[in-house]
């Protein structure tokens, strides 16, 4: 890849310090666009069943809750590539294999995050809202392995994610980014690498513990990311701070 031109990045608009390279939409861009949103038409209350008297529109209403939390995670894996291709606008072979894996993944995976949304939406709102979707029994079982198949996904997801960044500090002399620019790639991993953290230590509790408890436990172990992500970015931003005095001294 060649070293960026003067012209070019001086060509390009500037958001709170980062160069938008990107800014054109590419191709992988567009094809990741387009496979995101049939995911997220995937995720719609009923895509099967159209609701023909007020009981069965509230009865389908109750599933909201777990739309909304669907897609709250595919979103934000979506704000992530799309943050990135506008920051960057790599498009080299690693960049190409690495967004149609990540189509690929979100594709798979969008049923089990879904599903996984239901859980927890059941659980929490003791069974007020969401679908039954453990009404045949055996429910322990199932739970456990669809919180083992959701975390897999989650740490597929995430390590894509993470690579595109790595990839993208790779090029940091063609791209000729700037400390800060390095410094936002490398709190994205972190951020990532915690999120996959916590669903590497649900998967282990789901997969070694049987007892009711413990399977519950591997539901609620995600709610670390609450203070987990602002923890690490608030860290991330306090180094950044250090650094940049260290360096003006």
């Amino acid at each position: 890849m060649d070293r960026l031109s003067d012209e070019f990045i001086d060509s390009c608009n500037v958001d709170n310090g980062k160069v938008l390279r990107g800014e054109n939409m590419s191709r992988i861009e567009t094809f990741v666009d387009a496979a995101f949103a049939f995911a997220f038409t995937m995720l719609v209350i009923s895509i099967d069943q159209i609701p023909t008297t007020p009981v069965e529109l509230l009865e389908l209403s109750r599933d909201i809750p777990a739309f909304l939390m669907s897609a709250l995670i595919i979103g934000s894996i979506w704000i992530t590539h799309a943050n990135w291709s506008r920051n960057f606008g790599l498009q080299d072979g690693v960049t190409i294999y690495l967004s149609l894996a990540l189509v690929m993944l979100v594709l798979v995976f969008v049923y089990p995050i879904k599903l996984m949304s239901q859980a927890f939406v059941l659980y929490f709102s003791k069974g007020l809202l969401g679908t039954d979707i453990f009404s045949q029994g055996g429910w322990e079982n199932s739970v456990a392995s669809l919180f083992i198949y959701f975390g897999i996904g989650l740490i597929a997801l995430s390590a894509i994610l993470i690579a595109l960044y790595l990839n993208t500090l790779r090029y940091h002399e063609e791209l000729r980014l700037s400390s800060l620019e390095k410094f936002l790639c490398k709190k994205t991993c972190i951020t990532w690498l915690v999120v996959s953290g916590v669903a590497a230590l649900s998967c282990a509790i789901a997969f070694f513990f049987d007892d009711f408890n413990y399977v519950v436990l591997a539901g609620n172990v995600y709610l670390l990311l609450l203070i987990g992500l602002p923890l690490s970015n608030h860290l991330m931003w306090r180094k950044w701070g250090i650094r940049k005095s260290s360096v003006a001294a």
